[in-house]
């Protein structure tokens, strides 16, 4: 298991209390953070080393994809 430094523990926090206001079907929160763990390890991205600037692209992308997953769903 890989060391997390509190910055990958504070923006992982961050994503999971954006991503859960967007959605509109409430998850519960330990399920939304195992899933946005998953996909950050798919995508190999460490968001404890990553930019400033980079990250706030990267929420947008991950708020997305969450969406686009929710609406999806409901066809």
């Amino acid at each position: 298991m890989k060391k997390q430094t509190k910055l990958y523990k504070q923006r992982l926090e961050y994503l999971v209390n954006v991503i859960h206001q967007c959605l509109p079907t409430k998850i519960p929160l330990f399920m939304l953070r195992k899933a946005i763990k998953l996909y950050l390890s798919h995508k190999v991205i460490n968001i404890g080393v990553m930019e400033e600037q980079h990250f706030k692209l990267l929420v947008e992308q991950i708020k997305n994809y969450m969406l686009n997953i929710e609406s999806k769903g409901d066809n």
